[in-house]
Parts: structure tokens; sequence; C-alpha cells
């Protein structure tokens, strides 16, 4: 067993299942002993892919985690960004609670951290809740700032951010909220790993699901967003949390690098090693037994 990885979790999800996959993967890696989940943030306005994280959380024995959320009902509050959430929510009577802000669960999990350099901030979404922790100000929790935080705190942030294979591309999690992205890309104070969009999105992940009931969150929230046709989905947010917990994993190598964002969003890469970003040297079929086993 390797030593247990302390990580915050940063997600979007609703927007896309995967995210569920990718918190399924991060339990079962905590169950495991891997992995230590300090605290869990939501990143979008529509609180219904709250509820079922912290629904999820729970299901997978990890009902101390705190989650905190965007108080923001402006930002991707639309209905498409709770397709599967908001129905398995009502289907399973799922508690719906006023949950503290996400900055002050972040600013709590590292502030109780001590001081040792150890942390793990793993983001498979937009970029805001994280841009609003690095500019955070002194408070109750802690007199230092979000940013003197995280450099006390944080070992490494590793983010589901970019494409750097195709040109000029702008990679949804970026486009959804470029001033964050390009806030946090500048201003982070501890090592940047990107997990591009190249890295998960050919890995079709979920043909195991039948092994498990209906109700099980992830199989539930695959078929719910495929409308009940099948339950595969990309990979892009199991690859990342399964990269953030297992650094060392021969499926993916860490390729240094220097990165900017633009003013349209898009991901420039240039030679450098105060950067990271994953590449895959495992086959395909490898890295989908492996993430397959994690979402069960």
């Amino acid at each position: 067993m390797t030593n247990s990885k302390k990580i915050i979790f940063d997600t979007d999800l609703g927007g896309d299942c995967d995210d569920v996959g990718a918190a399924a993967v991060l339990c079962n890696l905590a169950k495991a002993g891997e992995a230590e989940i300090l605290a869990a943030s939501y990143c979008i306005g529509n609180p219904w892919g709250a509820y079922f994280l912290r629904y999820e959380l729970d299901y997978f024995g990890f009902s101390e985690v705190p989650v905190g959320v965007l108080k923001d009902e402006g930002f991707m509050w639309e209905p498409n960004y709770a397709k599967y959430s908001k129905p398995y929510a009502e289907r399973m009577n799922l508690a719906q609670p006023d949950m503290e802000d996400a900055v002050r669960v972040l600013r709590r999990a590292l502030a109780n951290n001590g001081g040792t350099r150890d942390i793990t901030l793993v983001a498979v979404g937009p970029l805001r809740n994280i841009a609003n922790l690095l500019n955070s100000s002194p408070d109750d929790i802690s007199p230092m700032t979000g940013r003197e935080l995280i450099a006390a705190n944080v070992a490494e942030f590793v983010t589901m951010l970019g494409n750097f294979v195709k040109e000029d591309a702008v990679e949804w999690n970026v486009l959804m909220d470029i001033p964050s992205a390009r806030c946090c890309i500048a201003e982070m104070p501890v090592p940047i790993v990107f997990s591009p969009w190249e890295a998960g999105g050919h890995i079709i992940t979920g043909q195991r699901l039948d092994e498990v009931s209906e109700d099980h969150p992830v199989r539930a929230a695959y078929t719910l967003y495929a409308d009940g046709k099948h339950h595969t989905r990309m990979s892009w947010d199991l690859v990342t949390v399964y990269c953030a917990v297992r650094n060392t994993t021969p499926l993916y190598r860490r390729e240094p690098l220097h990165v900017t964002v633009n003013e349209r969003g898009v991901t420039l890469s240039e030679a450098g090693d105060d950067m990271l970003r994953l590449v895959q040297c495992a086959p395909d079929e490898e890295i989908v037994d492996a993430l397959n086993a994690l979402m069960l």
C-alpha cells in the first residue's frame, strides 16, 4: 500500500457524469488507504449537483467529509447542469441541505493542516472556487490570505484543464470561466499538474456498471446522462483523480512545460520546467481496466 495522499477535491458534478465516476475513484482509493479526503467543493451555481455529491460521499462511507458550494446563482445555473443530478435526487428523495460557502470550507481544510505542505488540491471543473480561494482575505478561520494558505499547505495543484494537441482549441473547463483559469494558472503559488483533454478524451469507461444496482450513484448518473441508452463515457476527470492520488502510476508520465492561458481561453504551452502535464504511456485497455475497477 502506498502512503495515504491528502486530497481536496473541487468538482462541477452535474454538468457531465464523469465527475461522478471521478468521485467514486477517489472514494475507492480512500477506502483502500491510498487517499484521505479532507474536503470537497462544488464549483457551479446549479445546486442539484451539490446534493448528489453529498450523497455520493455518504454512499461510499465518507459522511464526515465537508462539502462547500459556490454561492453564485448566476454561474452555470441552467437545467442542463442538472441533467442527471436533479432526477436522481428526486428519485432517491435526497436531502437538500443549506451547505457552507466553498471558500470557507477550503480555507478551513487548509488551515487545519497546520502548515505541512502535503495536500494535493484537485480540480475537475471550471476554476471559480479555486480562484476565489486564491483571492480570499484573512478571516475568522485564518489570518492568512488564500494564496498564503495554499503556499503553506499544498504540495501540488492537479487540474483537468487545457488541450495541448489541437491548435487554437479552448477546452471546456477554461471556456466556462476564462478569467478564473487565467488567474489560477498565473498566480498559483505551488506546482501545477495539467490533466488535459487528450489525457482522458479517448479513454471510455463505465462498461462494468451493470455489475451494480440501478440506484448505485455512478450507474444511475451515467445512465441518466445518456437518457437511459448506455452508461459509458469519456474519462477526463477519472484520469485526473487517479493520477493525482497515484502520482507515480505507470499509466501516465509527467512531462515538464510552461503553460499560459490567453484572453480567448486557449492554453499555450512552451518549454519550461515549472509545470507538468500528464501524457499517456500505457495502452488504452490497461487504463480502462484500472479505472473501471474503481468506479463500482
